[in-house]
């Protein structure tokens, strides 16, 4: 029977499971385990998810025998380059005519498990210049001021701004707050001649947009 590092060789690395991609970070097993079976005890702990496990803290990582501090650093490496891959990729689209293109755009953020707010700064052409993550909050709420999102605004030739954050709840319905913070973002935009485009909250259940929906 191939191991995992001969089937990647003979076959290609999309060819093994979770549990073999695993094996090859870990690289040995321990008494009684090889390294798949240790690798399958380690998703089976996170309910088989691989985001669970991005979500993981490295002390819940390396509490599975067979997985020291180590071991568990070099799972979390691997995951948060996934992670920073597939953003990367998602950001290759330039321009940014919708809220249905935030949303494709900012879909990571549905993975987060505290708000978060993004700005993305276009040019006149709806370009998109740059995106900017200038806030962490806790599980229910971010804290964010207009002087933080316009700090990243004014560094480049931005002709508006959209605003992101997510709901880990996974409904996208905004707060009375989430409403109070658009209209102080707009009015602050109007000051300083950036405007604000939209106010879209991503979650897992899909997005709301103030623009769309009229509420801005």
């Amino acid at each position: 029977m191939e191991k995992p590092r001969e089937r990647a060789i003979n076959h290609g690395i999309k060819s093994l499971s979770n549990a073999e991609l695993i094996s090859i970070l870990l690289r040995t097993g321990k008494k009684g385990k090889n390294v798949v079976e240790v690798s399958e005890a380690m998703l089976k702990k996170f309910g088989d998810s691989l985001l669970e496990m991005q979500r993981a803290r490295v002390e819940e990582l390396s509490e599975i025998k067979g997985v020291g501090i180590a071991k568990a650093l070099t799972i979390q490496a691997a995951l948060e380059i996934g992670y920073r891959m597939w953003n990367e990729s998602m950001r290759e689209k330039k321009i940014v005519k919708s809220a249905e293109d935030v949303y494709n755009l900012c879909e990571d953020m549905t993975l987060l498990g505290v708000e978060t707010v993004r700005v993305i700064v276009l040019d006149s052409q709806l370009g998109m210049i740059t995106t900017r993550d200038i806030t962490v909050g806790t599980a229910t709420a971010s804290l964010v001021h207009p002087r933080e999102i316009f700090n990243v605004a004014v560094k480049y030739p931005a002709s508006g701004i959209i605003l992101v954050h997510n709901h880990p709840s996974g409904s996208p319905k905004p707060s009375e707050e989430d409403l109070k913070v658009t209209e102080r973002v707009k009015k602050a935009g109007s000051i300083m001649g950036i405007k604000l485009l939209d106010h879209v909250i991503v979650a897992s259940g899909g997005y709301y947009s103030f623009a769309q929906e009229k509420n801005m």
